[in-house]
């Protein structure tokens, strides 16, 4: 990075996104929008969209940020005090859309920060392009859009806008930016203080002492603030050896593969990712497999991996045509989304929905059960709908992607339905199939 240093007091110049970028952008929240909307309508959101939602307008009504997913205070469980910022959107829309579309906005709308630092460190508009519309293509983008709303969707975006911020010597804006992603997490604390220092010592000694410093009072505040009231944050259990490790490996190859593996060619500056690769490769096997590589809590490695790989093109534009073609088949063949080749969308039950919309007015208590969590994400808005809480024994869980293409046209009115056909959460099964259960979230 020595070599593309900016001279001190040189003043930085006007960038401006590509337009291939600006479309591609526009037509990713376009489609994942409507599809995000397709998912919550078939009552396949989990508990996390709910959680956040029942956070948010609890605050908005001045109840706090009690849930009846985690049966305590969110902001005891997760440092994430800037998402009380949502709150004025949430009061004045209390639905589950509301946050979807703002999760569709922020991680779209993070190609257009990533075309920008690719721009500053001197690509062409081509491989500028080539970074953002890869990143939209990528299948850890695309994931984490259709995925539950959580902090970390914010990632990805001020990632990309501190890596810019910090490349133009702009101290205030980087400091900012270090703020937010310091109240979505309380480990966005540990990863910062880490890049900070390095940033000292090998970019900017100012702006790296500042963000360092702003991380490692965040972090002791944090401690102090849970430590006096007596809580505990949520804590992923890790080990000193490598569960899965062929799975974790095929986890990595996956996420450099839309990027054609551009990340590798920084040699040895790819090892400031470490922190960020330890903490998956050392996880216990407590949540999603480590090889969904869309998940929110891959998202910070992602969104190391997308500003690797704008610093590649940007210094080798013959990366743009490999990325590109290869995020496009990533997309296609090994997204964890709807849009993976052999899916569709789900096919949504009108009277199923309207009957989950109708809790948002309940006056009592209702307890919905973890199997039809989809439910507790459209009602959260209610505090008296509450998620029951996690039995490993129950079953009624449905497959998590539609597959039946005849089931699908025959929801819109094209072709009959499939005899013997019922729906299980908006995928077409039949009754004798096996439903597989979830590991614990």
């Amino acid at each position: 990075m020595t070599a593309s240093r900016r001279p001190r007091g040189t003043p930085p110049r006007r960038l401006r996104p590509t337009r291939a970028v600006v479309i591609a952008t526009l037509a990713f929240v376009a489609i994942y929008v409507a599809l995000d909307f397709n998912k919550l309508y078939a009552l396949r959101y989990g508990a996390d969209t709910g959680t956040f939602l029942q956070f948010l307008a609890n605050e908005s009504h001045g109840r706090g940020s009690w849930n009846g997913a985690e049966y305590r205070s969110h902001l005891q469980v997760h440092d994430s005090w800037v998402l009380l910022g949502l709150v004025p959107a949430i009061a004045a829309f209390p639905y589950a859309q509301t946050l979807l579309v703002i999760q569709v906005l922020a991680v779209g709308s993070t190609a257009i920060g990533l075309c920008l630092f690719a721009r500053d460190c001197g690509a062409n508009a081509r491989g500028a392009s080539a970074a953002g519309i890869a990143y939209l293509l990528s299948p850890s983008a695309q994931g984490i859009a259709y995925g539950n709303f959580l902090e970390n969707v914010f990632v990805p975006l001020l990632a990309a806008l501190g890596a810019l911020a910090a490349r133009r010597r702009a101290l205030i804006p980087a400091l900012f930016v270090a703020q937010l992603l310091l109240g979505l997490k309380e480990d966005e604390a540990l990863f910062l203080t880490w890049f900070g220092l390095a940033c000292a010592l090998w970019w900017d000694r100012r702006i790296g002492l500042a963000v360092a410093a702003l991380a490692v009072v965040n972090g002791a505040v944090f401690v102090l603030v849970e430590h006096l009231v007596g809580a505990r944050p949520s804590l992923p259990a890790y080990a000193l050896h490598v569960d899965d490790p062929l799975v974790k490996l095929a986890f990595f190859a996956a996420l450099l593969a839309p990027f054609a593996f551009a990340p590798l060619w920084l040699g040895p500056r790819v090892l400031l990712a470490a922190p960020l690769v330890a903490e998956l490769i050392f996880n216990r096997p407590w949540a999603y497999p480590i090889a969904r590589i869309g998940t929110h809590w891959t998202a910070p490695l992602v969104a190391a991996t997308a500003i690797a790989s704008a610093y590649a093109v940007a210094k080798q534009p013959r990366f743009a045509t490999p990325m590109l073609v290869c995020a496009a088949l990533c997309a296609l063949t090994i997204n964890d989304t709807v849009l993976k080749i052999g899916r569709w969308p789900y096919v949504v039950a009108r009277d199923t929905y309207g009957a989950a919309f109708a809790l948002r007015d309940a006056r009592t208590t209702v307890v919905v059960r973890r199997p039809a969590e989809g439910v507790y994400a459209v009602a959260a808005a209610n505090p008296h709908v509450l998620l029951a809480k996690y039995d490993p024994r129950e079953s009624g869980y449905c497959p998590a992607y539609d597959t039946n293409a005849r089931a699908f046209f025959a929801s819109i009115g094209i072709g009959r339905w499939p005899t013997g056909t019922i729906l299980c959460g908006g995928v077409p099964v039949t009754p004798s199939r096996e439903i597989p259960r979830p590991r614990r979230r």
